[in-house]
């Protein structure tokens, strides 16, 4: 799963208000816990075990127009959504709410973003202040001040910072400087010479040109200026870290004292930019990327002011479309949505407005699902669900007989310190100062973005808030923090088909749990295990243990390297191995914590249902949770830029290696779904 953070993506009053809003919703039923209408039973089990268990949902679900994938997840999340939108609504509707209360921040969010005949009436108004900024910068200072305006209503472009705890002293937040302002998704995408990519580049300096002309530039002008802003992000884009280097943690522990980055910046005065966005400078700073803030520096120096204003006339308005006239929103979706992902149909406004109130106000959205969609019967069996996998992730390290007793003992000391946060905050977030009104709906947002700025420059400095969250409570994702050593599961992800207090242990264990045990895991793959159980950065293995784990990894990158997603494109097994060690590993303890408590819970829990052993359920449970359609661009930018495997891999890439599916299922090696005993990539 991901990572909350998006710097750091390589490693996260009034509550009766909001139950009033949330009884007001219509019943929610779930989905059945199996419904054997989504298998195709005409393949047999062996042969192609992602058909066979989701054959008949495949052929059933296209990838809707307004999507570029579509598989379980969405399908939760969809459900997520309508409960939320019940909230809004009811939230929008309520008559001279008390100002400052979630009714009146939610419902007057919402009606802003639903407004349309304001927000096209508004054009460009919202953003006039910042655009002011701008188009004065004459020299280093008016872009230093143009730069940080920017930053405070959540611009990160050229470059931004982040709070997160020290991987040298994981009890205090720090800042992190890391580059940013890219366009396209990874630097591979300014660089690489193929055909494909050459045209994709032109596509994307079109939608540049017709962004800038919406805003005023005479089309000739507009297309120069283009070319210009493709020039200076492929300079900054060729001194950035790539996505697999982005794995490395060591990357983050790159500290450096403030001056010798001030230095490196040339005439840009990073110690005046800090005090500009609302943080004390800091006298060192764990620098991402150093090379790309050295060519920032000499880029600063080089090019003319004229550059910089369309670089960041651009990025705002790239930023800001979403939230802006039909026109702007359109032609962000045209190329964002449709020719990098496939998507055919932007989203109904309602749910794009809807993703960008949980944006902005995320924990008091939460607070009203929470009170909807997680009874707390509900966190009780996830929490027994958690105990169940640390339990069995410690038999299984007790059991590695590849690991010496000094590093297996650090191991279990790590394990025992994990923290578990379940479901949703003890403490919610407080959202008092940040205004809110019906006036503008790009104002709302940028508002929230100066109040999220300012939150979270809050924290460096200070002592790490063990009570604050990487995700919203209705997120359907799951995550694992290394330098917290912490497992947080959302109650948007705990629940059904994933999750539900009436599926039979077989099939939460077989679902949520691989999602449970995929999060422990993460503390042990190839990234994860570089951080020791006080989540310092700190190499915790004997030498010989940490050859070994370096060889089985590198057997598992070379099984995933073999998958083709699209014609022509392979999986990165290098940049998608911590994930895939995860699912590996997730899988595999979730499977002996369900062996040990159906042995707890007596012989009728043994028994089929529906035809199927309790370890075929299992199976087919997993299998489930990787159903999904998906275009060809989607799985381009996928392979390209995401640490997960597409979604049919990390079945396949998995159960083939696992004996224990073979065995579920009766199958021996001659059957395409089953590795040889010689030929399995196990790191756990």
């Amino acid at each position: 799963m991901k990572k909350p953070s998006p710097l750091l993506c390589g490693l996260v009053a009034a509550a009766a208000s909001l139950g009033a809003c949330a009884s007001m919703l219509k019943d929610f039923n779930p989905p059945p816990a199996w419904d054997r209408a989504d298998m195709d039973l005409s393949v047999a089990p062996g042969t192609d075990f992602y058909r066979f268990a989701n054959g008949g949902w495949l052929d059933s679900h296209p990838v809707p127009a307004a999507y570029s994938s579509y598989g379980a997840g969405h399908e939760i999340r969809d459900r997520n959504q309508e409960i939320l939108r019940a909230v809004l609504v009811s939230a929008a509707k309520e008559k001279q709410p008390w100002p400052g209360s979630p009714s009146q921040m939610l419902g007057d969010f919402y009606a802003s973003g639903m407004d349309e005949a304001r927000i096209e009436k508004l054009g460009l108004q919202p953003l006039q202040a910042l655009l002011g900024r701008i188009d004065v910068i004459a020299d280093r200072q008016g872009l230093q001040g143009a730069v940080a305006a920017l930053q405070r209503n959540g611009v990160a472009a050229p470059f931004g910072f982040e709070a997160e705890a020290d991987t040298r002293d994981s009890s205090r937040m720090v800042a992190y400087l890391g580059p940013g302002g890219l366009g396209l998704p990874e630097k591979d995408y300014y660089l690489r010479d193929d055909e494909e990519s050459v045209k994709l580049r032109e596509q994307y300096t079109g939608h540049v040109a017709r962004m800038l002309e919406l805003a005023g530039a005479a089309p000739a002008d507009a297309a120069a200026q283009a070319q210009t802003v493709l020039a200076l992000e492929t300079r900054l884009a060729a001194k950035t870290l790539g996505a697999v280097e982005m794995r490395d943690p060591a990357v983050y522990d790159d500290v450096r004292p403030l001056a010798e980055v001030d230095q490196m910046m040339g005439d840009f005065d990073l110690a005046g930019h800090c005090r500009a966005i609302g943080l004390a400078p800091p006298e060192t700073l764990h620098v991402i990327s150093p090379d790309f803030f050295a060519e920032l520096g000499a880029a600063m120096a080089e090019l003319p002011p004229a550059t910089w204003r369309t670089y960041l006339r651009w990025h705002l308005l790239h930023e800001m479309a979403f939230a802006l006239s039909s026109d702007f929103a359109g032609e962000s979706f045209a190329f964002y949505g449709t020719v990098l992902s496939g998507a055919q149909e932007m989203q109904p406004r309602w749910k794009r407005v809807l993703n960008a109130t949980n944006e902005a106000l995320g924990e008091l959205l939460g607070q009203a699902y929470v009170a909807r969609a997680f009874p707390p019967r509900a966190k009780a069996l996830a929490q027994e669900m958690v105990d169940d996998l640390r339990w069995a992730m410690e038999q299984r390290i007790k059991a590695s007989q590849w690991m010496t007793e000094s590093t297996r003992a650090e191991a279990l000391v790590k394990l025992a310190a994990f923290n578990t946060k379940i479901g949703y905050p003890d403490k919610w977030r407080s959202y008092d100062g940040l205004q809110v009104s019906r006036d503008s709906y790009a104002a709302n947002v940028l508002r929230a973005a100066v109040f999220e700025t300012a939150y979270r420059l809050g924290k460096i400095g200070e002592p790490v808030d063990d009570d604050d969250w990487g995700m919203n409570p209705q997120v359907v994702n799951a995550y694992y923090h290394p330098i917290h050593n912490e497992i947080v599961f959302p109650a948007g992800i705990l629940q059904p088909p994933f999750f539900s207090e009436n599926n039979d242990a077989a099939v939460n264990y077989g679902s949520m749990g691989a999602i449970i045990g995929h999060e422990i895991t993460h503390g042990f793959d190839d990234s994860g295990a570089q951080f020791d159980a006080e989540g310092l950065l700190r190499n915790w293995w004997q030498p010989e243990d940490l050859e070994e784990f370096a060889r089985r990894g590198a057997k598992l990158v070379a099984h995933y390297d073999g998958y083709q997603a699209v014609e022509g494109l392979n999986v990165n097994g290098e940049l998608t191995l911590g994930e895939n060690i995860a699912d590996q590993g997730g899988l595999l303890i979730a499977y002996e914590a369900l062996m040990m408590r159906l042995a707890k819970s007596g012989p009728a829990a043994t028994k089929p249902i529906g035809g199927y052993t309790p370890a075929q359920r299992f199976f087919l449970a997993f299998a489930r949770s990787w159903r999904q359609n998906a275009r060809d661009e989607y799985l381009k930018m996928q392979v390209q830029t995401d640490p997960h495997s597409p979604a049919r891999f990390r079945l396949y890439g998995v159960i083939s290696n696992l004996p224990q599916f073979a065995e579920a299922w009766g199958l021996d090696a001659s059957a395409p779904m089953v590795l040889a005993p010689e030929e399995r990539a196990l790191v756990w």
